[in-house]
């Protein structure tokens, strides 16, 4: 289940907003791809009623304790058809514009966990999400929600760097040697650090030489090793990419494997 939180500190998102008001002036496939990845970084403001409820929960030893736990209903929007939209506010300002803002606590949400919930809560039949309605009013149906939470998309011309790990995360190297040692189809792995100027923050960039080349078989290899490092990337994304395409072979440059199938050796990724 997505952790939903209260929201504590001040949430702002402005180079979101930028890449709002930059697409919205000119829609081209850059400013798209911009806007995605700023928004899959994001973390929203989202109205909420939110009380605490007690639930019994059995103990080992057969007794039975009440729990408080907090139970979160979210304020949904409707459009002029009545389609129920999930709203995201950006800031406390754009929330503001809303005047029924005052009425309503406030939950802070990912855009992952947004994904996760309304994956989660078929039955509230919600047509999408729609962001800062009272500002951009961008409004993305339930289909993209999901299929965007799982693209990666680079637009033509796109900067990107590409370099050296300056601390090998130990867990996820860990986790990703044990899951590709069970996948004979893989040759070696590297792992980098990439950034890209359309997005705020850098990610791993995991590279894999696989002996499959058949698209909905690297797709699975791929998705598969997505699903073991989610739980220990803390915050990071993870692109995958293959070796054998023009990217893959400009990103290994000075780069050595971490792991490697033939031979069984595992090696740091700092070069």
């Amino acid at each position: 289940m997505a952790e939903i939180k209260q929201s504590q500190k001040p949430i702002t998102n402005p180079a979101l907003v930028q890449a709002m008001d930059a697409m919205k002036q000119e829609r081209n496939q850059k400013t798209e791809v911009t806007f995605v990845n700023h928004l899959k970084a994001a973390r929203f403001l989202v109205p909420a009623n939110i009380k605490t409820v007690q639930n019994a929960q059995a103990n080992s030893d057969g007794t039975v304790e009440l729990k408080e736990q907090p139970q979160i209903s979210f304020v949904l929007f409707n459009d002029s058809e009545k389609k129920k939209f999930f709203p995201l506010f950006t800031d406390i300002a754009e929330l503001r514009k809303w005047k029924e803002s005052n009425q309503h606590q406030l939950a802070a949400l990912s855009y992952r966990d947004l994904c996760e919930f309304l994956k989660r809560n078929p039955e509230n039949e919600i047509a999408g999400a729609v962001v800062n309605p009272y500002g951009q009013n961008i409004m993305i149906p339930l289909a993209s929600l999901h299929r965007i939470l799982n693209t990666e998309a680079i637009a033509p011309g796109t900067q990107i760097q590409i370099g050296t790990l300056k601390e090998d995360p130990i867990e996820l190297l860990d986790v990703l040697k044990e899951y590709l040692a069970t996948k004979p189809e893989v040759n070696k792995a590297y792992l980098r650090v990439m950034k890209r100027e359309d997005k705020p923050n850098p990610n791993f960039l995991l590279l894999i030489d696989t002996s499959v080349s058949e698209e909905t078989q690297v797709r699975e290899l791929f998705n598969g090793i997505s699903q073991a490092a989610k739980p220990h990337l803390r915050g990071v994304e993870l692109a995958i990419a293959p070796t054998t395409n023009r990217f893959g072979e400009a990103a290994l440059r000075d780069a050595v494997p971490f792991y490697e199938s033939n031979s069984g050796i595992t090696m740091s990724t700092n070069a």
